[in-house]
């Protein structure tokens, strides 16, 4: 007889608990769309990187991020950087179309890449040894002047080094004699004024 009181107590037990806190919501809302969190983008060719992001939304109208970075794609390379939603232009100019894939759901955006038409180095003369940071200015087809941060390498003679941070900032540690410094946009996409390579000397004695 105690066995059987018994084992009722554990089944009580067990049915009590699972009433409890640990049930499961049973309804899951159906998605009605995904979209990029961005309309149509205009990028500069020389800005640094911006991530783009998505989300979707369900029937009941509620909505969440999508974190799955499997869903992203990029129809030109040549004009366009992109990892994982995070874009920047690799070329001066062009458009590519950004785009997310979810099972039978997508969106898409065009990003256009802002053109540089002409650029110099901006520092005035540097007339000591030592690091010193260096900087650009571009000038761009919508005539808006700004810093160069992406798409420009640096070259020098004279045993003069570069370090560039996490920022894009350069620093150059220049000897005592002539330097010859270079600014190059683009690489070797580079070959045609107004976009040459710019040289500019610094003397220090």
């Amino acid at each position: 007889m105690k066995t059987i009181q018994y084992t009722l107590f554990i089944l009580l037990a067990f049915l009590f608990t699972a009433c409890g806190d640990n049930t499961l919501k049973s309804i899951v809302s159906d998605v009605k769309s995904i979209q990029i969190n961005k309309n149509n983008l205009r990028i500069y060719s020389t800005d640094t990187s911006q991530q783009l992001s998505a989300s979707v939304t369900y029937n009941d109208g509620s909505s969440e991020p999508i974190n799955n970075t499997d869903i992203w794609s990029n129809s030109d390379y040549s004009v366009l950087n992109m990892y994982d939603g995070e874009i920047s232009a690799s070329g001066n100019g062009g458009s590519s179309l950004v785009s997310i894939n979810v099972g039978k759901f997508s969106d898409e955006i065009n990003v256009s890449i802002i053109k540089l038409t002409d650029y110099n180095i901006s520092n005035a003369d540097i007339n000591t040894t030592g690091e010193h940071t260096l900087q650009a200015i571009g000038l761009f087809e919508d005539n808006t002047s700004k810093i160069i941060s992406k798409n420009i390498t640096w070259s020098a003679n004279n045993g003069a080094t570069f370090s560039t941070n996490d920022e894009y900032v350069t620093t150059i540690t220049i000897l005592s004699g002539d330097t010859n410094v270079t600014a190059t946009l683009f690489g070797e996409k580079n070959t045609s004024k107004p976009l040459a390579p710019i040289t500019k000397t610094y003397s220090i004695n």
